[in-house]
């Protein structure tokens, strides 16, 4: 199975979010999970990205916020974040593992999806639009097959 992790800092807002959004495009054809770079362990979703994903017919039961590891980082096929800065935070972890890390916004002009916490209910939409587009255009273009990696794609183009 494909198995694919999506990566912020706190593990509550963004990387949630792309979560739910693309366990639900994908169904059973890979295996998706989020965790963060500076996570407090433990930590539910944001309570305004939790209200966005219920509007949208989408959930994360029981999410816990985890610290992304070297372990998920090796076992993941595809790891998408969302900013650079956090790109080259996870190349420091596992620079064998580059080839593996994309944006999220990679396919959308290499968008950056900045961090919503703290602000206007209309930032967090605007959040949940971009990430529910960026997914998207990662849907079309991922092979979900267990042979096929993205390992071929450049890291940081």
């Amino acid at each position: 199975m494909y198995r694919i992790l999506i990566v912020c800092v706190g593990n509550i807002c963004r990387s949630p979010m792309a979560e739910a959004i693309l366990r639900a495009r994908l169904g059973s054809g890979a295996h998706v999970r989020s965790a963060g770079l500076a996570a407090r362990v433990g930590d539910g979703v944001y309570p305004m990205a939790a209200e966005l994903l219920k509007e949208n017919g989408l959930g994360l039961d029981r999410h816990s916020a985890r610290q992304v590891d070297l372990r998920m980082l090796a076992e993941s096929d595809l790891i998408l974040a969302m900013e650079r800065r956090q790109l080259r935070a996870l190349a420091a972890i596992a620079p064998p593992l580059r080839d593996r890390m994309h944006l999220l916004g990679r396919w959308k002009g290499m968008r950056e999806i900045r961090d919503p916490c703290g602000r206007s209910r209309e930032e967090f939409m605007r959040t949940f639009e971009m990430i529910d587009a960026s997914v998207r255009a990662w849907c079309d273009r991922m092979p979900m097959n267990v042979g096929s990696r993205m390992c071929a794609m450049p890291a940081h183009t």
